[in-house]
């Protein structure tokens, strides 16, 4: 900057431009040697103190345009490189691990782990033909079990004791008994030994309301969902019969002689028909 205006900017303009202090821009002329700069004194291979960044424009990084050095080099490693043959990556957690299960509400359920208890409840759990609402219930009733498992613990021991017990190496003083068969003498020697002894316990409780709560939001959002499986089941359920009813009103019209309904003369049987229907829905509902 001093350069460019011909050594007719002002140092402390210098210094208020690139928010550095006067003094340094000073010990940047003095070191750089501007004036001899300005009149052609210095060789070009001398170096300098001044911050590239500061002199004047900021010089484009990277390579140069048209420069063809990383043509074909697609990152990585090179084709045929086993530095990483045998690494899956970690062990992770082991089969089963359920040390990050916090609510349970997303916890991943498999019928072959499940305990005895769960299994004669999903035995209890109403059966129907449309499995897809059934299998959304299985895993919500299972998943609403043990949220309300783990509240009750919670709950049975709202506030938990944390017992710390602390040992200490302590020397126990004894006296042995020592008898000489030669002179018939018996004698008593004091000696010590060191023991680990039981000096200090702590006990600190603490509270777990935090973790009943969210507990009790995760619960809420399963049994919403639980709610919704049980309408969609029934929905299906309605559809089901309708399409029973009017099937069977179908196949009586025509064994009646094939009429429309405005040809068939209505005698109180198809209600009765109806009646039939839903009384067969119920018997397989209960099967």
């Amino acid at each position: 900057m001093w350069l460019e205006s011909s050594g007719t900017m002002k140092l402390k303009d210098i210094a208020a431009a690139l928010f550095v202090g006067e003094n340094k821009v000073r010990k940047w002329k003095s070191v750089d040697r501007w004036e001899e700069k300005l009149k052609g004194n210095v060789s070009p291979e001398s170096k300098e103190s001044v911050p590239i960044e500061t002199r004047g424009n900021v010089p484009h990084r990277g390579a140069p345009k048209g420069n063809k050095n990383a043509v074909g080099n697609r990152g990585g490693a090179p084709p045929g490189n086993q530095n990483a043959k045998g690494n899956n990556g970690g062990t992770g957690g082991p089969p089963g691990n359920k040390k990050a299960v916090t609510t349970g509400e997303h916890e991943t359920i498999w019928l072959d782990t499940l305990t005895e208890t769960e299994q004669q409840l999903i035995n209890q759990v109403d059966t129907d033909p449309i499995i897809q609402a059934n299998e959304s219930l299985y895993l919500l009733t299972i998943w609403e079990r043990r949220m309300m498992q783990r509240i009750k613990f919670l709950m049975d021991g709202l506030t938990e004791t944390e017992r710390n017990v602390f040992y200490e190496l302590k020397a126990i003083k004894e006296v042995a008994t020592i008898h000489d068969e030669k002179t018939g003498i018996t004698k008593k020697i004091p000696h010590s030994r060191n023991e680990m002894m039981e000096s200090k316990i702590e006990e600190k409780g603490f509270r777990k309301l935090d973790d009943i709560v969210k507990l009790e939001e995760a619960l809420t959002r399963i049994q919403d969902k639980k709610i919704r499986a049980i309408e969609l089941k029934n929905r299906l359920t309605d559809d089901e019969k309708r399409i029973r009813i009017e099937t069977m009103e179908y196949e009586l019209q025509m064994l009646s002689g094939g009429g429309g309904k405005e040809d068939f003369e209505d005698d109180g049987f198809i209600d009765a028909l109806k009646g039939m229907a839903a009384g067969v829905w119920s018997d397989d509902g209960e099967a």
